[in-house]
């Protein structure tokens, strides 16, 4: 605990997850509370859906059933269409949005929360789903919200594929390539024992063959670059004979995210956003929420939507900026992991070693019963 033995918590919420689909379909399952948001939510996503003409594009080629996928497992499509930027932004959104809802149904007091929460953050997509928690709404009025941000997300997903298209790829990941050492080829790739100077030395030196852009900073030595399929493999080949030590696979991703290659979405989508009729301001939040790009906190923002698009779309991040407060020492004992799956949750605890802070996945029956059981009665 602090040192007035109360909890200080943070809260976080991933944009990526492989096996999210499993998640959402657990989670509507074992929690019927949430069922009735689950199917408004899929209610909303196949209302954009029947708005966008995919004759052209093609991005939709197996369908968009979200409740028959949830229903019917067999049905489900494999991961590498599940993970294809139009699919994975409205789904991933709804998971974690919806496993933060049903863990309020579930008892989670969100006034309690509120007053032992210090702020918030989201790992790239997932930062709208923390600035909608530090809302601290009625729980129908942050269904509500909730639900304008599934529109939103549904657009930003298909806005994101059409800004790949101005550069004449429609990348397709390769599903029996997805798990293996290099992964399918995609439009980002992870990179580790290399730094920032490094990383920006290697970039330069590249950039006769290719554009390859610095997009995450996972920790000092991991990053995430972005770019087209083709460069990204040979700059992997490339940064191997420049750094032996080093070493690089491919992550799936359809789309080449906080860099330029996604100006014509930062274009677009704020406009969608202002249609669907969301649109926030700092002053609606109770808690600090830290930006993607420098860590600021969204709460002194204007126009949130436009500033979390742009931190996404076209501006490099650093997860250490995001979670300064659990690094600088501020009190805080606890995070709440909202997921979907718990890659972000290990990156976090990967900065916190040596710290008497824990991490709590609330995406897993594990956490919740830490979460039910031993931190709310601790607390009490």
């Amino acid at each position: 605990m602090s040192q007035d033995g109360k909890p200080r918590i943070f809260v976080q919420f991933a944009g990526q997850g492989m096996k999210y689909i499993d998640e959402l379909r657990r989670l509507y399952k074992m929690n019927p509370e949430i069922q009735p948001f689950i199917h408004d939510a899929a209610a909303v996503i196949q209302k954009e859906f029947t708005q966008y003409d995919d004759a052209k594009t093609g991005f939709f080629s197996q369908g968009l059933d979200v409740m028959r996928w949830i229903d019917v497992p067999d049905d489900t499509p494999d991961a590498a269409y599940l993970l294809s930027s139009p699919l994975s932004h409205p789904l991933i959104y709804l998971c974690q949005i919806s496993t933060y809802i049903s863990v309020l149904q579930e008892g989670l007091d969100p006034d309690w929360l509120l007053s032992h929460t210090h702020s918030a953050t989201g790992f790239s997509t997932g930062i709208l789903a923390a600035v909608i928690a530090a809302m601290a709404l009625p729980m129908a009025e942050l269904q509500e919200v909730a639900l304008r941000g599934q529109a939103m997300f549904f657009w930003q997903g298909v806005r994101c594929q059409q800004s790949m298209a101005y550069f004449g790829i429609q990348p397709l990941l390769d599903n029996t390539l997805i798990d293996t050492g290099a992964g399918s080829p995609s439009c980002m790739a992870s990179f580790n024992h290399i730094n920032r100077q490094q990383l920006d030395e290697l970039c330069s030196l590249f950039s006769d063959y290719g554009r390859v852009h610095p997009a995450y900073e996972l920790m000092p030595d991991r990053w995430i670059v972005a770019g087209l399929p083709e460069n990204l493999a040979s700059f992997g080949h490339f940064t191997q004979d420049q750094r032996p030590e080093s070493d690089w696979r491919f992550i799936p991703s359809t789309i080449a995210a906080h860099c330029p290659f996604l100006n014509y979405a930062l274009q677009t989508s704020p406009l969608d956003a202002k249609r669907i009729g969301l649109s926030l301001t700092g002053d609606q939040l109770k808690i600090p929420v830290w930006s993607n790009d420098n860590g600021i906190n969204l709460a002194n923002s204007d126009d949130i939507i436009q500033d979390i698009m742009q931190a996404y779309f076209t501006r490099p991040a650093q997860w250490q900026k995001q979670i300064a407060p659990l690094i600088a020492g501020s009190e805080i004992t606890h995070v709440l992991d909202f997921g979907p799956g718990g890659g972000v949750a290990s990156l976090t605890e990967s900065h916190l070693p040596g710290k008497d802070i824990q991490v709590i996945r609330c995406t897993i029956p594990l956490g919740r019963h830490k979460l039910f059981d031993e931190l709310l009665p601790a607390a009490n």
